[in-house]
């Protein structure tokens, strides 16, 4: 058995899920600063992140903040959530763990509030002094998804990513690293030069270069790859970096990367290399913590890229054309169509040039004296209501 498959641990760890799903049924706001004190470690490099950009939390307080924004019933579209702790991945030694879990937000809005919603947004962009075509495409496409979006109906199921790492401290389980996300479909955060600022990519100095040099050595060369990428390195690459069993777990940004085992991570790192543009990540200031052999960090990251109007108006054609080609009702084909055309054209009006902020993170585990890949996860920001949605 490997050693990060401790029986005994991964059931105490099943019980701390087991009262984090708990307090987000029962919704008591009233109940987060003392949850927050006990279930959370006390020790340095602590780390939650939002699933917005502004959502970087390192110091209790602001987690507090984070899980109680969750839990407001105003404004709020984090209704009904359901972790799916029960078929999460747990991995766990003596005195470490960690969770990969994919689990779902239910809520229902009518379609007036929908409606409403967006006239409200549509209106604050139009009645701007400085407004654009750039604001008028976005607002075009906002209400084209409108309409896409309720005419799926009412209910809606967003697929959310929980991610997390556990200590042991005292005895019991804490929560030492966390992170929530959602698949994401186009560029949520896009930037551009004029709009690039430094803290996209700068992260706090709460850890010396030197202090954990092989793991950030290991990252390193995760980054060498993705700046180099060449697909004729991919194989000796995936053995450099990766610890290459049936428990690798990488996780892309959209809806299908969730990627189980070495060939599903090969197949990923190989897209990303062929498709993907610059993909940067910060390890000089990576957030890293060992625990005996497993270390984990996560930092911020941005993809860069130039694609012109050309290529993306071939994209705009392709997915029409699959589109059209579907099983989805005629009216439901053209809203989607529609939504994606206007999108595509929201973008082309704001230049070539793609930047997109991002997070990375991830779990190592020493093996042979080497710091190996177990657990890989990008993630998009997403301001506001996701737009990935599901259906049963």
């Amino acid at each position: 058995m490997e050693r990060y498959k401790n029986i005994n641990s991964i059931e105490e760890v099943k019980k701390v899920l087991g009262d984090f799903q708990e307090l987000y049924k029962c919704k008591d706001i009233k109940k987060v600063d003392n949850y927050v004190d006990e279930e959370f470690s006390s020790r340095e490099d602590l780390a939650v992140l939002g699933s917005s950009m502004g959502q970087w939390c390192f110091n209790t307080e602001d987690i507090k903040t984070l899980i109680k924004s969750h839990l407001a019933n105003e404004n709020n579209y984090w209704k009904d959530v359901n972790f799916k702790f029960q078929e999460a991945k747990i991995f766990a030694d003596e005195n470490v763990a960690w969770v990969v879990s994919l689990g779902v937000i239910r809520n229902t809005i009518t379609e007036d509030e929908y409606i409403e919603n967006t006239i409200k947004k549509v209106k604050e962009l139009l009645d701007r002094e400085d407004r654009s075509k750039v604001d008028a495409l976005k607002a075009a496409s906002q209400m084209a998804n409108t309409l896409r979006q309720i005419e799926k109906g009412e209910n809606y199921i967003w697929p959310v990513r929980f991610t997390c790492v556990l200590i042991k401290e005292n005895q019991a389980w804490k929560f030492h690293q966390m992170q929530f996300s959602f698949d994401s479909e186009t560029w949520p955060d896009r930037l551009d030069d004029e709009t690039y600022i430094k803290s996209i990519f700068e992260m706090p100095e709460v850890n010396s270069k030197a202090k954990y040099e092989e793991v950030r050595n290991t990252i390193q060369i995760l980054q060498d790859g993705y700046i180099k990428r060449d697909v004729n390195y991919v194989d000796e690459y995936m053995k450099e970096v990766f610890l290459l069993n049936e428990d690798l777990i990488v996780i892309g940004t959209d809806a299908d990367e969730l990627c189980l085992g070495v060939e599903a991570a090969r197949g990923i790192v190989e897209s990303d290399w062929k498709y993907w543009g610059d993909f940067k990540f910060n390890v000089e200031n990576a957030l890293i913590s060992v625990n005996g052999d497993v270390a984990y960090f996560t930092t911020k990251a941005f993809l860069e890229r130039n694609i012109t109007a050309k290529t993306m108006l071939g994209w705009v054609n392709s997915s029409n054309k699959y589109t059209f080609s579907s099983e989805e009702a005629p009216k439901h084909k053209l809203l989607e169509a529609l939504n994606d055309t206007i999108g595509y054209m929201y973008e082309m009006q704001k230049g070539e040039t793609f930047i997109v902020p991002m997070r990375f993170s991830g779990v190592l585990v020493r093996k042979d004296g080497k710091w190996l890949v177990q657990h890989l996860q990008y993630s998009d920001y997403n301001e506001g209501m996701p737009e990935v949605r599901k259906f049963e």
